[in-house]
């Protein structure tokens, strides 16, 4: 059986992540737990929000600021987790799920802050959810050396494959994605000035230096 504090922080990361995609009610997060090795109803629920880490309006619930500060650092070490399961370790997106639910009740803060490092401070996991910024990106520390790497800190001949684009302008990244330019894909350096060419599979695109500076990948 699950320690109470585990069932806890995975209900409140359903319900982060129900928020996220914009309605969360008692029956979405019963029918998320319906196979798990815990039972969620409404007990469980009212435990919760007695201690003040959610609240109800109706049938939807939300979490308070309590709630939101414990979840936080669960969400970060869940997606954390994911990024390095792929990126890393190269597991496949459908096989990550129960590796990175145990990281997140077991990784330390430090080194979940080595980990974010290694991985270059990502933004998004690999389904494209925020991953919650955590003081080393504040900082943009780089005690250790990043495990994944942006485009210009690569050499040309280097083939990559990339991790994450560290743009929030959906247009470019649309782009990008229309020229093969997109998480999982390999491409390979080819030239570096005036400006950055890469290849993927058998075409060739030309990027502006700060466009190459956003894209992160790892050596292959």
């Amino acid at each position: 059986m699950k320690k109470a504090e585990h069932v806890t922080d995975e209900v409140l990361e359903t319900v982060w992540r129900f928020e996220e995609m914009g309605t969360c009610t008692a029956e979405g997060i019963k029918k998320e737990h319906i196979d798990a090795a815990y039972r969620v109803d409404d007990a469980v629920l009212s435990e919760l929000a007695h201690k003040g880490l959610i609240c109800f309006t109706g049938n939807s619930i939300a979490l308070t600021a309590t709630g939101r500060a414990h979840a936080l650092p669960v969400i970060r070490r869940h997606r954390l987790a994911e990024r390095m399961l792929v990126d890393v370790l190269g597991m496949p997106f459908d096989a990550i799920e129960e590796s990175a639910c145990e990281y997140e009740h077991t990784l330390a803060p430090g080194l979940t802050e080595a980990i974010c490092t290694l991985l270059g401070h990502p933004r998004e996991c690999p389904h494209g959810s925020p991953i919650p910024e955590g003081e080393c990106c504040k900082r943009s520390e780089s005690s250790v050396e990043s495990f994944v790497k942006p485009l210009n800190a690569l050499d040309v001949g280097d083939s990559v494959r990339v991790s994450f684009i560290k743009k929030d302008d959906p247009v470019l990244i649309g782009k990008l994605v229309s020229f093969g330019v997109s998480p999982g894909k390999i491409l390979k350096i080819r030239q570096k000035f005036p400006a950055y060419v890469i290849q993927i599979e058998n075409s060739q695109i030309a990027l502006e230096q700060d466009i190459a500076a956003d894209i992160y990948g790892v050596r292959v």
